[in-house]
């Protein structure tokens, strides 16, 4: 029970007034990557490593939704984009966790491609004309799926391809924090207007936004007191119910909030914090119990220059997120930093995802979920079954169509509220990004301030002052691009940093590479296939030549300890 509850393996015991309480131990067991856990707890993580990313994977969808303006039916796209998106992360958090990275990584929607649809949409010929009331012919809205999900599919060939001819580790070299963190606050910005659209909806937002921080910065730590049985007696064991579950707590709360304003009549008819609006009822009565995404269910894939070129760009700044939450799991893990072959495939598995979101229609690509790595360093559980399991529990989510349709009515407020608090700790890690930069070089801290200006004056420019050549299809490819925060600052933030002089590697925030590496005691090589897959690999060389193939490469404990420090990786 301790382990279920909090990982507790040493518990001891005392009584108060005949009630036994169970006391936190000096120690906690950490399960590895490849360490056997029992079903009953790898159940039980995994459904929790869900639960951190349910508002995550919601938030997409329902921005989706309102980007391409279905009008009234905004709740019918919002169930089958939902679906799509639980069933596909699923999917590829299997496969990432099983054939990828081999580490404990949660697969989801990637924020980096919302800029891109923000921008494709802004367009003259895709403007939104309509409100939740408004009749939308559905050939209109699904046209606009239909381009995004062929863009999307175009583009997830690029990661791919950088990742099975190894170019991901030479590309990384010049990629360092400078560039990362612009980047990211960009992203970050970007977002800001659509927030703000939705939390004017209404005050709830702030009650929402108000939870959240709460449980997170000033309850994280507070355990609760939770009954629970051990060999027939009473137990009360105290866990941090704040601490792992702060975003579902928040909607819960603030959604509870919602229906009470709702039964009470305390907001008017057409509020937007009612739960009980009448296509939201609609949309749960008509929604399936199961329903199966399919290739295609809006339409065939099309293409557009402008948005397949945003989506590139979106592309690689998951890839580059993606290296750095690779090097932080593996840390998380107590593992050693992952090799290139490692990362090859991870970065191979996350453009997959992409392909298969494109496919099936979430309307952005996969990434690897930040907030759920940090869930392992609060669990101590890093195990990969755990996270399989955490897949077929999407997989379930995704399938069981009628649980989409009451995630749906979750009024836009929250959403913007929970969008807002997202992006308070997107920001914080693109600050923590530039801890191992020198920042008393005048010359980074003019980099960083130079990529953010550009960053917000030249999209802002070109949106007053759109590019014409004369040829469409440039035009609207430069519309995109120019108009996209996060790669103007980004390139920029890339150009001047592998140009100015006036710095060294260190100074940059980049370190060296390791050159050898100590598998330890046990000699277990976490990174590497099962031995039967290895035995057969080995059978044929020229496999093991192949960029993503596990190769086996290690020093030994003498040469290993020499490049102890230099072992680590610059996280990205």
């Amino acid at each position: 029970m301790p382990d279920i509850l909090n990982g507790v393996v040493a518990p001891t015991e005392t009584s108060i007034n005949g009630l036994k309480f169970e006391k936190e131990g000096k120690t906690r067991r950490f399960y590895k990557a490849d360490d056997p856990i029992p079903w009953s707890l790898a159940i039980l993580f995994g459904f929790q490593q869900v639960m951190v990313c349910v508002s995550a994977l919601l938030v997409v969808p329902f921005w989706v939704a309102d980007l391409v303006c279905p009008g009234q039916d905004i709740n019918i796209v919002r169930v089958r984009l939902i679906s799509s998106t639980f069933v596909c992360s699923g999917i590829n958090t299997i496969i990432q966790t099983t054939f990828g990275m081999r580490l404990a990584l949660l697969q989801g929607t990637a924020f980096a491609y919302v800029p891109s649809v923000i921008s494709f949409v802004n367009l003259d010929a895709f403007k939104c004309h309509a409100n939740s009331t408004t009749y939308v012919p559905p050939e209109i809205y699904e046209e606009k799926l239909q381009i995004v999900q062929g863009c999307l599919i175009a583009s997830s060939f690029i990661p791919m391809f950088i990742a099975a001819t190894g170019l991901v580790g030479k590309l990384t070299k010049f990629i360092g924090p400078l560039t990362v963190s612009p980047l990211i606050l960009l992203l970050m910005i970007s977002t800001m207007p659509g927030t703000i659209d939705r939390v004017e909806k209404h005050w709830v937002a702030v009650v929402q936004a108000a939870t959240l921080f709460a449980t997170t910065l000033y309850l994280a730590e507070v355990r609760v007191p939770l009954p629970g049985l051990k060999n027939g007696k009473l137990y009360w064991y105290k866990v941090h119910i704040f601490g792992q579950y702060p975003y579902l707590i928040a909607i819960i709360i603030s959604w509870l909030f919602c229906v009470f304003l709702t039964v009470t009549n305390l907001v008017p008819p057409n509020s937007e914090a009612r739960t009980d609006k009448q296509q939201n009822i609609d949309a749960i009565v008509s929604a399936p119990w199961i329903r199966l995404p399919y290739p295609g269910q809006f339409g065939a894939p099309k293409f557009h220059t402008g948005l397949f070129f945003g989506f590139l760009v979106s592309a690689m700044a998951s890839v580059i997120e993606s290296v750095g939450d690779y090097h932080a799991i593996a840390r998380i893990s107590q593992e050693r930093a992952p090799p290139s072959h490692a990362i090859n495939r991870g970065i191979f598995s996350e453009g997959f995802g992409s392909f298969l979101s494109g496919l099936i229609g979430p309307g952005v690509g996969l990434t690897t979920h930040t907030e759920n790595i940090g869930v392992i360093g609060i669990t101590r559980v890093a195990s990969r079954t755990t996270l399989v399991i955490a897949g077929l529990w999407l997989i379930a989510l995704g399938l069981f169509t009628k649980v989409g349709a009451i995630l749906s009515t979750i009024p836009d407020p929250l959403v913007g509220g929970v969008l807002a608090s997202s992006m308070a700790m997107v920001s914080g890690v693109a600050i923590a990004n530039v801890q191992s930069v020198d920042l008393k070089n005048s010359r980074n801290m003019g980099i960083i301030g130079f990529a953010l200006v550009c960053g917000l004056v030249i999209p802002g420019y070109f949106a007053r002052h759109p590019v014409h050549t004369g040829i469409e299809v440039l035009d609207q490819a430069l519309a995109v691009l120019l108009k996209l925060e996060m790669f103007v600052g980004a390139f920029v933030a890339c150009v001047l940093d592998n140009t100015v002089p006036g710095a060294t590697r260190e100074e940059r925030g980049l370190r060296e590479r390791g050159l050898a590496h100590d598998l330890g005691p046990s000699g277990r090589d976490i990174y590497l296939y099962p031995k039967c897959v290895m035995n057969f690999i080995e059978k044929f060389p020229l496999l093991q030549k192949l960029p993503m193939i596990p190769k086996v490469k290690y020093a030994s404990n003498s040469s290993a300890q020499n490049f102890q420090d230099i072992n680590e990786f610059n996280d990205l």
